[in-house]
Order: C-alpha cells, then sequence, then structure tokens
C-alpha cells in the first residue's frame, strides 16, 4: 500500500489538506469517494488514484469534463509529488512540502554542476529513505532557498473591517496565481515547467505591485 498527500490550491475546497491517504483513492461529488469536493463541474467519480510497480498511478473514470496534469489533458498518467491535478473549478497539488522538498534534492543530486555536492546529496537521500526522515530539515541546506521557513502569522486583533480587506488583498493575489499556474505545462518525463508569456507578465505584474504596496505600508505617514 501507498500513501499520498494532496492539497487543494483552487475552488470551493480550497485550503484543504488531505494528508497521507491510504491509496486506492477516489475523488468526485459523491459521498463515498475518499476525497469529496464540492464542484458541479466534477464528475460523480471523476478520477481514482492507485497503486502499482511503485508508482502511483492516476486515471480519469471517463469524467464528462475531463482531468488535466500539468496542464495536460490526460486519460491515465504517473503522479509525481508537485504534480498539479487540474479537475473542474478544483487544482490540487500532489505531496506534502517534505515530499516535493525530497524531489527538488533528487531533480537536484541528477544536475552536473558540482558531482562532490551532487554525490553528497545523493548519499544523503539514501540515508534519509532508509530513516525515513524529514527532508525538509535533513536537506535544507541543497535546496534553493526561495521560500526559507514557514509563512509569517497573520497578524491578530483585526477589526471585521480589517479582515475583510486582508481577505480581499490575499483573494486577489490567489486569483493572479491561480490564473498562471493553470496555464502552466509540464511535458512527460521533463523537470521543467513552461508557462505562457502573458501569465508570466501578470506574476510579474503582481510583483511588482506587491513591492508597491510593501514600500507604502512601510513608509511613515506623513
Amino acid at each position: 500500500m501507498a500513501y499520498i498527500t494532496l492539497r487543494v490550491l483552487h475552488g470551493a475546497d480550497r485550503g484543504k489538506v488531505y494528508d497521507h491517504l491510504p491509496t486506492p483513492v477516489t475523488i468526485g461529488r459523491e459521498e463515498g469517494n475518499s476525497i469529496q469536493l464540492n464542484d458541479e463541474r466534477i464528475s460523480r467519480y471523476h478520477l481514482k488514484l492507485q497503486h502499482d510497480h511503485d508508482k502511483i498511478v492516476l486515471t480519469d473514470l471517463e469524467s464528462t469534463n475531463g482531468t488535466k496534469v500539468n496542464g495536460e489533458d490526460i486519460q491515465v498518467r504517473i503522479l509525481r509529488d508537485g504534480d498539479m491535478i487540474l479537475l473542474g473549478r478544483s487544482l490540487l497539488l500532489v505531496g506534502s512540502h517534505s515530499d516535493i522538498d525530497r524531489r527538488i534534492a533528487q531533480i537536484a543530486a541528477k544536475q552536473p554542476i558540482d558531482e562532490a555536492k551532487a554525490r553528497e546529496m545523493r548519499e544523503r537521500l539514501q540515508r534519509l529513505d532508509a530513516q525515513h526522515s524529514d527532508v525538509v530539515a535533513d536537506m535544507g541546506d541543497f535546496r534553493p532557498p526561495l521560500l526559507p521557513g514557514s509563512p509569517p502569522p497573520l497578524p491578530e486583533r483585526l477589526s471585521p473591517a480589517q479582515s475583510a480587506e486582508l481577505s480581499e488583498l490575499l483573494d486577489y493575489v490567489q486569483a493572479v496565481l491561480r490564473e498562471a499556474t493553470e496555464g502552466v505545462v509540464m511535458r512527460p518525463g521533463s523537470e521543467r515547467v513552461e508557462i505562457d508569456f502573458a501569465h508570466w507578465q501578470a506574476v510579474l505584474d503582481l510583483q511588482a505591485r506587491l513591492a508597491e504596496l510593501l514600500r507604502t505600508i512601510s513608509e511613515p505617514h506623513g
């Protein structure tokens, strides 16, 4: 038996985490599924995840609106940590933080930039696999420092109006990122993702707007 973690990025069930589920797993809008999603564009029994030959295999159960993995329409696909599953209006991310860290480290270990470091990383990955250790703690020095640590806590004691304003701001950020990630394509057998120019520029524009907002907040009021 294999286990899988799924995190809902977009859709009515946004923010839910289905952690360490034993396979097989079915996803749909009916109660009999392992994961029931509140999405009218999802079929009653939409897709199935099962373990076969040390792989997690996704099979679309002849759903009405189909399933995409990493931006491509699929019927059957082997899943890997970090993959994105789009069904209906719901976008799921495969893997926990540790699972995805492990995959990042495995990909980095294949890079020929520094063979000594790559060899050390491969040895540590083997030890971690044997010990079932946590990659976040043990492989942190190998992972590129894109997002160090956990996100900061939300501010406390917000008024209802402030909570609503913060929610609107985060919803805007989430909407821009949703549009960009739904346009991403990852070809089978590749470790790189492709994003079209318009979506890439939307992400850069979001970064610029956030930079302006942060500067405005940090400046003393006149």
